[in-house]
């Protein structure tokens, strides 16, 4: 029951309900869901849109065997015949609107594909996008992340699949049921939007699960989206069941509770994450644990969920008001909202403890608070002791560069910025993505 409940929450607070997912869903339950509703939408909608668009066979019009006594005249008539029958219905036969037959090439609408959904999803398309993410995020490295994160991704991309088809796969078992006779754009306009549907829920996946932006979420799921056109192809060489022993062999670390210890490494990359559950325990048998509210407040920023990581980080201050992290990152929550002077308020606990926190970005925090309030000799000192520890920094360099020209000394910011500039020039290529915002703003100022 608590899964379902899970499951329907998608449909409120995506978001939301993709957190909780990954922290209490279960991966069986994922599994069976999919399976039940690939087969009703499959039945009904697929079936329907398989009877109107399917294309005809030339061996469905012409018999098997010769008939016994027939001349050759009279077979090349039959033949000739059924010839002209096929051709008859392929030309009566509607087509896909826009695209045509070629839509067969990359997709399939056969009723008794119903285990396709499950294997695409689990086989190729999370595979995929944790590649893709690899590629252009700062997620790690992609046969760590996908050891790691397997688990977590199935169960909530599963459940993303299978809450994108239950209100069609019901509309398509109550038309059946009903006997109504429905225009084959109408059955091909619900396949068209439960695969939309499913992208849609797969982008908060992204975000939640592995704390994407939209802007890079939905671009990476519009491309990982090539994995299911794969799959078709390879499914024309190789059955869906071919690849149902590795389901069967997650299903089996899955249920599995004692494993030999050859198999514990792989189980743990199955198995979800509990790492929020562990939190919430310790603070439940440890109420003035203010490091496990701090780490839940990291798991929720991580999330995109900043109002249940700025509820842990207050109730961390409550119990130790000088907890150096839980200042540190409220002070960059009330930066990033307009609250300068919390901010800077919760910045000087932090300094008092230890001017040199978070890699020496306490500095860098200070100095872009007073940039944001106008008070640019006060920016420029912090940021200037920001450059002393850290010289190369990108963001710490814009930062300066804009407090300079805020100061009317216009000749030092341009040198600054274009430092700035430099410094993402000649970073590493898998360090330079991630900052290269500040070198384009930065080229933006000179």
């Amino acid at each position: 029951m608590n899964n379902l409940m899970l499951f329907l929450r998608v449909y409120v607070r995506p978001g939301a309900a993709i957190s909780d997912i990954m922290d209490r869903g279960s991966w069986a339950f994922s599994v069976a869901l999919v399976l039940i509703l690939s087969a009703a939408f499959f039945f009904t909608v697929n079936r329907q849109l398989d009877e109107t668009y399917r294309i005809n066979e030339l061996s469905d019009f012409i018999a098997a065997t010769a008939v016994e006594g027939e001349t050759s005249e009279a077979a090349n008539a039959r033949h000739n015949a059924a010839v002209a029958e096929y051709n008859a219905a392929e030309a009566a036969r509607p087509r896909i609107p826009v695209i045509g037959d070629a839509f067969f090439v990359y997709f399939s609408f056969e009723p008794a594909g119903f285990l396709r959904p499950l294997i695409m999803v689990s086989i190729f398309f999370l595979p995929l996008l944790v590649f893709l993410m690899s590629l252009v995020t700062k997620i790690g490295n992609y046969g760590d992340v996908i050891a790691r994160e397997y688990g977590t991704l199935a169960t909530c991309s599963l459940m993303a699949w299978a809450a994108a088809h239950l209100p069609f796969a019901i509309t398509g078992v109550a038309l059946a049921m009903s006997g109504v006779s429905v225009d084959p754009l109408v059955y091909l306009a619900m396949w068209v939007a439960s695969n939309l549907l499913f992208a849609v829920f797969s982008v908060f996946v992204l975000r939640t699960a592995l704390g994407a932006s939209f802007a890079v979420a939905m671009p990476i799921v519009l491309v990982g989206s090539v994995a299911f056109c794969l799959a078709h192809f390879l499914f024309q060489f190789l059955p869906p069941v071919f690849f149902m022993p590795l389901i069967v062999l997650y299903a089996f670390v899955y249920f599995r509770g004692n494993v030999d210890a050859q198999f514990s490494e792989f189980k743990k990359s199955v198995l979800p994450r509990q790492n929020y559950k562990r939190l919430l325990h310790e603070t439940e048998i440890n109420p003035s644990n203010a490091d496990a509210h701090v780490q839940l407040a990291h798991v929720y920023r991580f999330r995109h969920q900043p109002k249940k990581a700025l509820v842990h980080l207050k109730k961390a201050l409550e119990i130790d008001p000088r907890e150096i992290e839980a200042n540190y990152e409220f002070g960059r929550m009330a930066r990033l909202s307009g609250e300068l002077q919390k901010a800077l308020d919760h910045f000087s606990i932090v300094v008092e403890q230890d001017d040199t926190h978070a890699l020496n970005e306490i500095w860098r925090e200070i100095g872009a608070t007073y940039l944001a309030a106008n008070m640019f000799s006060e920016a420029r000192a912090a940021l200037e002791t920001f450059r002393e520890r850290r010289p190369f920094d990108a963001e710490g360099l814009y930062y300066l560069g804009k407090a300079i020209k805020g100061e009317g000394r216009q000749e030092a910011a341009r040198e600054l910025f274009e430092q700035a500039v430099e410094s993402v020039r000649v970073s590493p290529a898998y360090r330079r993505r991630y900052i290269q915002r500040w070198g384009e703003l930065a080229q933006k100022e000179i």
